[in-house]
């Protein structure tokens, strides 16, 4: 384990940008910067970093599906940025919440209305299993989502 964490370390950081890149085109998404903090490959300030800079990144790969969004919001708690964690729950799941939803949806993108998995924005699971991820969230960090 150590020498994959350093070889990502080496390899995979963007020192300029605070950034973990992927593959031949150094693609930037929001599932490597999660992936590499949850897997502690990241130091808590660079996962921080990291995790910050992804959002304003203009050609980061979005999540667009709850279940990426949990292990982004599992990776905000895991270097301590609570107040994130909270506004990215509460944005993401509330959205759906506010266009109507009462159970969560399979794939949602609030700046993508029409994304489908299907290739058809009318066909798509609409209380799928990730509905829980609010309330795993609430109840094992009251201190972050309850208050």
């Amino acid at each position: 384990i150590k020498r994959l964490t350093e070889a990502a370390r080496k390899n995979l950081l963007d020192k300029t940008t605070g950034l973990f890149v992927s593959g031949p085109t150094r693609q930037i998404s929001y599932a490597s910067q999660a992936w590499m903090v949850l897997g502690d490959v990241a130091t808590k300030a660079e996962g921080q970093r990291a995790l910050k800079a992804v959002v304003t990144a203009k050609d980061a790969v979005r999540q667009g599906a709850p279940y990426l969004f949990h292990y982004y919001v599992e990776a905000l708690l895991h270097c301590g940025l609570n107040a994130e964690a909270r506004e990215a729950l509460k944005t993401y799941w509330g959205g759906m919440v506010q266009k109507g939803a009462d159970t969560f949806w399979e794939v949602y993108d609030p700046q993508d209305e029409l994304l489908s998995p299907y290739k058809f924005y009318p066909v798509n699971s609409y209380c799928h299993a990730w509905s829980c991820t609010p309330v795993y969230f609430i109840r094992k960090y009251p201190e972050v989502f309850q208050n």
